[in-house]
């Protein structure tokens, strides 16, 4: 009798599965053919457009971190309800990693000593919520941090070497673009009136508005990019693979160096041409020993330029003197805060005012802070005198920090990018040791990620590059040098 009855609902059930999906296919097609009636010939494509991407995230789901890599300097700037475009993006890429990682039965995540500081960090800046004015300001300042850890843990294990070649050069293409951006409004003018220098070009602000986070985010890549144009042209030398492959890699990489280095320039932002300067320095210095003594005695010799131009102006031409004449302040070498306000001295005045604004914050709460983001809510009840504009940040990171997150979050910071330098250090070190064409592009990586961080540190002591989806950027950089390859990086 049983067997009877299941003999008999097999087929009903095989037959109504039948019926309906025939039904659906059948729904499918009428909207397909009321869409192609109806709908306006944009919309048709980008309905195919969307269809054919969603196919081949499906198929292969890394390739969600190109578009991300592209689109973070543009996609940070167009906030959809309380998140940004970046942070969609970024939500998708993990909601393809668990439903494809549920499709194999694992979910696997990339564990390193720099995802756990990371994730230690986020959890200290959580602690320093408690102490804030603002709780949403808080709030926003941790998940921004969450998403560095979450990124180091998640991108590697979808990625190989030979997927990681493709997201570096997006990350260099977003880099390239943002560079070609700002020439642009650096040669038509483009851009507020007060961006005007040496009467004809416009400061190049790019997609961030200002000058100082472009220029902040082009130093970040252009270490990166001299370090792959130098591992490309070291490739092709060798003839490892295809020697044409070989050489569009080098006129890529070395192109973008260019196009990035101009739009740095551009930028006419003195913490990230220092910044950048530092940066570029630590890569050459990794590429050879000899490059290492000419970068170390050409900067001796710019720093001596430099000084000497700040302190006798009619050394260095004008627009340039205009530019380094307050570097010493920055060192406590001048004393500006007793000196009147002046066009010329304005921006540097600015910026120590906000740091003694960040000790006052700092000595009012000296473990924890005023809280994550919190840093311009406090601001009016810490200014000083003629300052009451207050600029989001420090323009100082570590004051910032220090401010925001008191003494144990500085700490948590410091470590968290010390760790980076060492751990990075060595991944390059085991690349450049394992002597095949994937362990050289990984050293390349890791050298230009190197230069990248100092980059980050020298740039972070006159600014905070903390803004605008920087920190995913960072984070996928960061993330390349975590991918490992049999045999080659454990």
């Amino acid at each position: 009798m049983t067997g009877r009855s299941i003999a008999v609902r097999e087929p009903r059930i095989d037959g109504e599965l039948r019926y309906a999906g025939q039904g659906m296919l059948w729904l499918g097609g009428a909207l397909l053919v009321a869409a192609l009636a109806f709908l306006p010939l944009t919309w048709l494509a980008l309905l195919a457009g969307g269809a054919g991407a969603a196919l081949l995230l499906v198929r292969w789901p890394w390739l969600i971190w190109l578009p991300l890599a592209v689109l973070v300097p543009f996609a940070s700037a167009q906030r959809i309800g309380p998140a940004t475009a970046t942070d969609l993006l970024l939500a998708a890429a993990i909601a393809l990693w668990f439903v494809d990682g549920a499709r194999r039965r694992t979910l696997p995540l990339r564990w390193s000593p720099v995802a756990v500081l990371a994730m230690v960090y986020a959890v200290t800046l959580f602690v320093s919520t408690f102490f804030a004015v603002d709780l949403g300001e808080g709030v926003r300042e941790v998940i921004k941090w969450l998403e560095l850890p979450v990124i180091l843990l998640v991108a590697p294990a979808m990625l190989t070497t030979r997927r990681g070649e493709w997201v570096a050069a997006a990350l260099v293409v977003a880099a390239v673009a943002q560079a070609a951006l700002g020439l642009y409004q650096f040669i038509f003018q483009i851009g507020p009136e007060y961006f005007v220098i040496m009467g004809r070009f416009m400061r190049a602000s790019g997609t961030f508005d200002q000058p100082n986070p472009y220029g902040g985010f082009l130093g970040l890549a252009l270490p990166v990019a001299l370090s792959l144009a130098l591992w490309a042209g070291d490739r092709l030398m060798r003839g490892d693979g295809s020697r044409l492959v070989a050489g569009l890699w080098v006129a890529f990489y070395a192109g973008a160096t260019a196009i990035s280095a101009a739009g740095l320039l551009a930028s006419w932002s003195r913490g990230a041409w220092l910044g950048a300067a530092a940066g570029v320095l630590v890569v050459l210095v990794m590429r050879s020993r000899r490059a290492a003594i000419l970068s170390a005695v050409t900067a001796l010799a710019l720093g001596v330029v430099v000084l000497f131009g700040a302190f006798t102006p009619d050394a260095l031409p004008q627009p340039v003197v205009e530019r380094v004449q307050d570097i010493p302040a920055y060192f406590g070498l001048t004393d500006v805060l007793s000196q009147p306000v002046t066009d010329e001295n304005f921006s540097v005045v600015e910026r120590i005012a906000h740091w003694v604004a960040a000790q006052r914050m700092w000595a009012q709460s000296p473990w924890f802070g005023v809280g994550p983001g919190n840093y311009a809510v406090v601001y009016p009840t810490v200014r000083l005198p003629q300052w009451e504009e207050a600029l989001g940040h420090a323009h100082n990171t570590y004051l910032n920090v220090l401010g925001e997150s008191g003494l144990v979050g500085l700490i948590a910071y410091a470590a968290l990018w010390t760790t980076t330098v060492v751990w990075v250090w060595r991944r390059a070190r085991t690349g450049t040791r394992d002597g095949t064409a994937g362990g050289r592009w990984l050293a390349a990586v890791a050298i230009g990620v190197l230069g990248l961080v100092f980059h980050l540190s020298v740039h972070n002591l006159v600014d905070n590059l903390f803004v605008r989806g920087m920190v995913v950027y960072i984070g996928l950089w960061l993330a390349l040098v975590h991918i490992d390859r049999d045999g080659v990086i454990n």
